[in-house]
């Protein structure tokens, strides 16, 4: 006699952020804090750690891996296969692999360096995934397994969140300029709210990373405001260009006039050194 079965089955579906402040909360990670959300090795830098908070009210499982990916000209990343050129995958060594964490508590990933001294000089780049590792229970329970029919099959998909964050090392002298271009400011619609959209194009031998500032100056000389400001924004090598769309933010009473100016500058970050890497002034029509 054949026995008719009711199946429950989980499908799980990852979904992964990059980090750009200094410090961010991953909320569909378990509530997971991690900082640094950049870890650079340069010049005499052999070693880094990165801890990571559970900010959540469950025990938190990760499980910590290096991955290569790539940017767009858009700023989307997609995920490399192994080998890329220019990965730091067989150059960085670290340790946990998969950490436990209770609510409130944190843990602490170390990270060390071990380059070849034939190294070429050049910016080497991959990113350490922080994968959440669903609890055994996911996706069945005592009630979802009973309700059941018979013949029946059910599927559920579950979500697994992951955060990324780049692990960069730098070999020799490297330098970077960025020349911004295409600077096209359109004003609130019905539909879309006030924008500019900027082209960061990036020189050199190593990525940007820096803060993006617009700044308004009425035409009879009043005082400057700021009105946009994207912070922690990156081109990545091998990238030549980086399109941006900025949302200004315009205080209360005040509008954009024409024959006023925004002037944009791209400002490195202070652990880069905070040197402006580019800007662009534009006449409002």
């Amino acid at each position: 006699m054949m026995r008719h079965l009711g199946l429950c089955l989980a499908l799980w579906t990852l979904s992964f952020a990059t980090l750009g402040p200094q410090t961010a909360l991953a909320q569909g990670a378990g509530d997971l804090v991690v900082t640094p959300t950049r870890i650079v090795f340069e010049n005499r830098t052999r070693s880094a750690q990165v801890t990571l908070a559970n900010r959540g009210s469950a025990t938190a499982t990760f499980r910590i891996s290096l991955i290569d990916m790539s940017m767009d000209d858009n700023g989307e990343m997609a995920t490399l296969p192994d080998g890329a050129p220019h990965s730091v995958a067989n150059m960085i060594r670290y340790a946990p692999r998969q950490i436990d964490i209770a609510p409130g508590a944190y843990q602490v990933v170390r990270l060390s360096l071990r380059k070849s001294a034939s190294l070429a000089d050049g910016e080497y780049r991959s990113h350490m995934f922080f994968r959440a590792v669903p609890p055994e229970s996911a996706g069945r329970s005592v009630t979802d397994e009973t309700a059941l029919q018979k013949n029946e099959l059910r599927i559920q998909l579950i979500p697994i969140f992951g955060v990324t964050i780049p692990v960069i090392v730098r070999q020799g002298k490297l330098s970077v300029n960025v020349g911004l271009s295409d600077t096209i400011h359109t004003p609130k619609t019905d539909e879309l709210p006030e924008r500019l959209e900027i082209v960061l194009n990036r020189g050199g031998n190593r990525s940007a990373f820096g803060d993006l500032v617009a700044a308004y100056q009425p035409a009879d000389g009043g005082e400057e405001i700021i009105v946009g400001r994207i912070s922690r924004i990156a081109v990545y090598t091998p990238n030549t260009k980086r399109n941006v769309v900025m949302i200004l933010q315009v205080p209360e009473g005040i509008t954009l006039k024409s024959g006023g100016k925004l002037h944009v500058t791209y400002r490195a970050t202070d652990s880069e050194g905070s040197e402006m890497l580019g800007e662009q002034s534009i006449t409002l029509k």
